[in-house]
């Protein structure tokens, strides 16, 4: 998955146009040869002018989106095409891409890291767009920035296993299937069953089918190939 980014990131910086690499490979002189950390677009603009004969209007333009593009990101030591260098942003990226939804803890659990260390990781990953996080009850949920996020919701129910027995459930039934049918299969109550189902149509993940007797449930049409992602995840 990283050597798929780390191409992704090349064909990216390649469609940058000439102003644009050139102040880059300037700011990765700048950040990475000279320690230049605390890098703003001003100071890349007075340093890329002298060096160049390229209008300023192009170049004031050409850096202005190489910063909202997070290519680059003052503070830090390196520029974006310069994360993925690092083992340890390589790791904690590749938890992210292959557990969508995690959180800090699993961060820390699955690479045996510290709390401080996994944090530290986590946030360099997202002010360069490598992920973006989503709050959900009390912790916050990374995704990979280029994920939809239509899909969060999934991912974010997803880990209650209690709910991902109910949505693996429906996942297997093509006909919809009532709370009585789906408690007795995962051998759970009911009354537990219901508050997890009514979350997800709430999040409108699954459909109410009420024939005018009984209250039946089934997964959305356009949320099946989430459903069977998320779920080979968890198997």
């Amino acid at each position: 998955m990283i050597g798929t980014e780390r191409k992704k990131l090349t064909k990216l910086k390649g469609k940058l146009n000439n102003v644009q690499q050139f102040s880059l490979k300037v700011a990765e002189e700048l950040i990475i040869e000279q320690q230049k950390e605390d890098l703003y677009p001003m100071d890349l603009f007075e340093i890329v002018k002298k060096r160049t004969d390229f209008p300023e209007q192009d170049l004031f333009q050409g850096i202005t989106e190489l910063y909202e593009a997070k290519w680059i990101v003052p503070g830090e030591s390196f520029t974006k095409d310069h994360v993925l260098d690092v083992l340890d942003h390589q790791k904690v990226y590749q938890l992210i891409l292959s557990h969508p939804g995690c959180d800090t803890l699993d961060v820390m659990k699955g690479l045996n890291i510290s709390f401080r260390y996994a944090l530290k990781n986590l946030e360099t990953l997202f002010k360069f767009r490598f992920i973006r996080a989503r709050k959900y009850s009390q912790f916050f949920l990374y995704f990979p920035f280029f994920m939809s996020e239509e899909e969060d919701m999934i991912y974010c129910l997803a880990r209650n296993s209690t709910t991902r027995q109910i949505m693996r459930f429906l996942f297997e039934h093509k006909t919809a299937v009532t709370t009585f049918e789906i408690a007795r299969a995962i051998k759970k109550a009911e009354i537990n069953i219901q508050r997890k189902l009514t979350r997800l149509a709430h999040a409108q993940l699954i459909s109410i089918v009420d024939d005018g007797l009984i209250t039946k449930y089934r997964i959305n049409r356009n949320q099946k190939t989430g459903f069977e992602t998320v779920l080979d995840i968890h198997r």
